[in-house]
């Protein structure tokens, strides 16, 4: 069975990690976009996890796609998985100026980066959104999928 009022307040906070992202890309904060997006998307896959009863525990983004897809009996695409592991590499870079050898964090982002970043979390978002709708249709369908 699926959890569809989990689901749905985990991916309100997505959606709102989200807009903060590009809030911050607008400003020309382009770590705080990255780390936002990274966020936004781990926020969306957690969603996933909780709503199908999987428990969405932890804050590697790739690991939880990937326990996304073992959860669903999915193959992940590729771009999906490659959108993972790039917006993973923002969850501390993006924050901790120590994650680097010389400067801030703000220091080692651009524009470039933001865009990348907003373009990755609206991959995994269009997943997240895909494979919920095929839950709900196939639970509509007598289907024991979820």
């Amino acid at each position: 069975m699926v959890d569809e009022p989990e689901y749905e307040r985990w991916l309100a906070a997505a959606r709102d990690a989200g807009s903060s992202a590009r809030s911050q890309r607008t400003h020309g904060a382009f770590q705080w976009c990255c780390f936002l997006a990274e966020q936004g998307a781990q926020l969306a896959v957690k969603g996933l996890l909780h709503g199908v009863g999987a428990g969405g525990w932890g804050h590697d983004l790739a690991v939880l796609t990937s326990r996304a897809g073992t959860a669903l009996a999915l193959t992940l695409p590729e771009d999906l998985t490659d959108a993972a592991l790039r917006l993973s590499r923002h969850y501390i870079a993006a924050r901790y100026p120590d994650a680097h050898p010389a400067g801030t964090p703000g220091g080692h982002y651009s524009k470039s980066d933001a865009d990348t970043a907003i373009a990755d979390l609206h991959t995994v978002f269009g997943f997240v959104e895909r494979e919920w709708t095929a839950l709900l249709e196939a639970t509509v369908d007598g289907d024991d999928r979820g």
